[in-house]
């Protein structure tokens, strides 16, 4: 297992989880609450400004096999997730 566990600077409280992936270990952080945390340190930014910063500063960054993972987390009946989650997905591509 590797030794070096890697942070998303000043996002502790958006950590919901670590993983163990093929040796690594990776700390989880929701990109909801990361949104919400930079928005409280700047009130005047947009929700989708927040997202444009992440996107770019912190979510696509490859720092080494132990880079953090990024996830939304949805709230709601499994239907709901479910669904919540294949939005999410087709929207994507």
């Amino acid at each position: 297992m590797s030794d070096e566990i890697l942070f998303a600077d000043g996002f502790d409280s958006c950590i919901i989880g670590i993983l163990n992936i093929d040796e690594h270990t990776k700390v989880v952080y929701d990109k909801y609450e990361m949104v919400n945390c930079i928005r409280a340190e700047d009130p005047d930014m947009t929700f989708e400004d927040a997202i444009e910063f992440l996107e770019y500063n912190v979510w696509h960054a490859f720092v080494g096999p132990n880079t953090p993972i990024y996830m939304y987390t949805f709230d709601g009946s499994a239907e709901q997730r479910r669904g919540d989650i294949e939005e999410y997905f087709y929207d994507s591509f």
